[in-house]
């Protein structure tokens, strides 16, 4: 800017010295040329003083100096009257002096008036250089918005995404714990089966060391003190078979207790997997009547199965019958209308199986229920002679091992459902990009068809007809086909078996349309 401002000063001095030059040379030629004729035509051009006026004239000129502030030229005495020569020649420097200065500051105000207009000039050019800088600054300014608007959109987006992903570990967290606790479960009693099978153990080989070639005695109650018995009367008899009542009884409520753990900790087992049937089967988009209809149902199903009420072994197994009767025809009804609806999202065959399957675990839980039943039943209403406790002590060997498969297969369904989750939600996140993808050409073919369909792109539109005739099919089907809910048939997958059914990658939500 300074540079430029010097380069301009520098041009305004000489355009004002050429200025200054022209303007005055002809003045002054004109002046000089002007001074000749005036001495010259003095004779002709005697309209002011003639011969008659003399006297007039020299008064007129006496008024006209006086008024000039210059001394007179002419002094009017009674008689006669004297013309002063040198006042004369006085009076004629001083308005040729009087001349010159007039001059000067016409020519001052002249070069003041070129300054004043390069000046205005030189505002105009800087006030056209500002409005640029202006509307400069205004495009940046509006650029810089719509760059933080876009900005604040992508924080938002940033924002939702964290916060899916912490409800996503907030679950997978509950998961782990869950887990956990199962597991130490497991842990526990595994333990203590460990431990009454070594104390069998050890049993079993101090009575084969000690057996010797004589009469074995059945059931033997040792004394506590360790001494020898009495001989045998009346009280020492009826003394012995109340202790011996009394350890069976002890036994008997002993063995009791661990049948009323394991049979809570197998109810819970079964609530957790009915919870997990509901879960999968609730839809989003369902009427107010048959929501409130549908948690009226677990409600009452919760309370059948609450585990700090102490329920007997039928109502506990018609309860648990009754609730998974009704969660299989829910499951199954939703799986015919995924069917009626054209949804295949699992093979038929594969589907057969895992029902199957299902029936099988179903009815295994069923005469599990039932044999514990039995079994408690039994233990309840028996004997007190030792070949039934023998017995029932083979019959819960046999339920154990039992029961140990069972866990084995509940563990590995439970391994099978999490990869099945695992790949679901992979393929409920392809999806998702996939229908991003579709949602952007959509875009796009609904931009090109507002243009061809504007006045001004009526031109343009042959050559738009052959690029969006595949898109516009596309669309115009993914319109009138209705949305798939993603959450649902991630879901119903999961919710069928242990199989590895996982959808596949060329089948997204939109994969009825069809583009041309």
């Amino acid at each position: 800017l300074f540079d430029w401002m010097t380069i301009h000063k520098k041009l305004f001095n000489k355009l004002l010295f050429c200025k200054m030059r022209n303007l005055y040379s002809p003045l002054l030629r004109h002046f000089s040329q002007s001074s000749l004729p005036l001495h010259r035509n003095t004779n002709v051009q005697s309209a002011f003083c003639t011969q008659q006026n003399v006297q007039e004239c020299l008064s007129h000129i006496n008024q006209e100096v006086s008024s000039l502030g210059l001394p007179t030229v002419w002094v009017e005495l009674d008689e006669s009257s004297d013309l002063n020569v040198v006042t004369v020649l006085n009076c004629m420097y001083d308005l040729i002096q009087l001349h010159h200065r007039s001059l000067r500051t016409l020519e001052n105000i002249e070069v003041e008036q070129l300054k004043s207009n390069s000046k205005l000039d030189y505002l105009q050019l800087s006030t056209t250089r500002l409005k640029e800088q202006l509307e400069c600054s205004k495009r940046e300014n509006t650029g810089l918005l719509e760059r933080e608007r876009q900005l604040q959109q992508k924080v938002k987006s940033l924002q939702n995404c964290l916060k899916n992903e912490k409800e996503e570990v907030q679950k997978l967290q509950n998961i782990i714990a869950s887990r956990a606790t199962q597991y130490n479960h497991d842990m526990k009693r595994k333990e203590r089966d460990l431990n009454k099978l070594k104390e069998r153990l050890n049993q079993l080989l101090a009575d084969k060391k000690e057996r010797k070639q004589a009469i074995d005695v059945l059931n033997n109650i040792g004394r506590a003190d360790g001494k020898r018995s009495v001989w045998k009367t009346e009280k020492t008899e009826a003394k012995h078979e109340g202790e011996m009542y009394k350890a069976l009884l002890s036994d008997y409520d002993a063995r009791q207790r661990d049948l009323v753990l394991e049979n809570a900790e197998l109810r819970k087992v079964l609530q957790q997997m009915k919870n997990d049937m509901v879960s999968l089967l609730r839809l989003k988009k369902l009427t107010q009547n048959g929501v409130q209809n549908q948690c009226n149902g677990t409600q009452v199903e919760e309370d059948g199965f609450d585990p700090s009420k102490e329920l007997f072994c039928v109502h506990a197994c018609e309860k648990l019958t009754n609730s998974l009767r009704l969660q299989w025809r829910r499951l199954k009804s939703h799986v015919e209308q995924l069917d009626s609806q054209g949804i295949e999202t699992v093979p038929r065959e594969s589907h057969e199986e895992e029902m199957d399957k299902l029936k099988l675990e179903v009815q295994q839980c069923k005469d599990l229920i039932q044999t514990q039943q039995h079994l408690l039943q039994h233990q309840l209403n028996s004997s007190c002679d030792e070949i039934a406790s023998l017995r029932n002590d083979g019959y819960m060997l046999q339920e154990k091992e039992r029961l140990r498969g069972e866990w084995k297969t509940l563990e590995e369904q439970r391994s099978i459902f999490d990869r099945e989750r695992k790949n679901f939600t992979e393929a409920a996140i392809r999806l998702s990009h996939e229908r991003k993808a579709f949602e952007e050409d959509r875009a796009t073919w609904l931009k090109h068809q507002f243009l061809s369909l504007s006045p001004c792109g009526d031109l343009k539109k042959p050559l738009l007809s052959d690029t969006t005739g595949a898109s516009s099919t596309g669309v115009c089907l993914f319109l009138q086909r209705p949305p798939v809910d993603i959450s649902t048939s991630f879901e119903i997958c999961i919710s069928t078996g242990g199989k590895n059914t996982q959808m596949p990658r060329s089948k997204p939500a939109y994969c009825g349309i069809k583009c041309h």
